[in-house]
């Protein structure tokens, strides 16, 4: 089989006035925006509860659960023993911390943990970026001020949360003195 050749002069240009350079996207200038709002206070105040607490319960539904995993992993890389709620975990207990990370807190899904970390008398904290029935029954709030967003459902919420605990992974990191050789030893080695 002959193969065809396509002469490039034939291809449709790009429609004017779409910007091929990413870093002039909307949605990296939302994500700019909402990062800049964040309270540089929110990194000290969590790393002081993470500091004061044994263990580390994570949890969130859908794409902020995913984020919520990926940052219970990194505390884990960390040397931190944590969890993300719907794994294999143990009972919460009056030392540890649950952060729950939502941007509505309208499913009824997220308050199965918190409540159970009431009645075990678990430190709770949830990011979030409105006020809503679930900032009432967690300990401590963190609200994230978003700007108008042109994507999707919660997009700019997850992707700020994502840049947001990466950014707390890191402080940690520095302020415990961990190297990133030390981190590699918690890494899965099977990848």
């Amino acid at each position: 089989m002959q193969q065809k050749i396509v002469d490039i002069k034939k291809l449709r240009k790009i429609p004017h006035g779409i910007k091929i350079n990413i870093m002039n996207s909307k949605i990296i200038k939302e994500i700019a925006q909402a990062t800049k709002n964040i309270p540089e206070h929110y990194i000290d105040e969590i790393i002081k509860l993470l500091d004061t607490s044994d263990r580390i319960f994570v949890w969130g539904l859908g794409r902020s659960g995913m984020m919520a995993r990926a940052f219970a992993m990194r505390l884990r890389h960390l040397g931190r023993e944590s969890y993300f709620i719907g794994g294999l975990c143990p009972t919460m207990q009056n030392k540890d911390l649950l952060i729950v990370i939502s941007k509505t807190g309208r499913s009824k899904m997220l308050w199965v943990p918190v409540e159970a970390a009431k009645k075990s008398k678990t430190t709770t904290i949830y990011l979030t970026a409105t006020k809503n029935p679930l900032t009432k029954l967690c300990d401590r709030s963190f609200y994230f001020n978003l700007p108008e967003s042109s994507q999707f459902g919660g997009s700019l919420f997850e992707q700020t949360m994502l840049i947001f605990l990466d950014e707390l992974v890191e402080r940690y990191r520095q302020t415990h003195g961990i190297s990133f050789t030390k981190m590699e030893k918690k890494h899965a080695s099977w990848e």
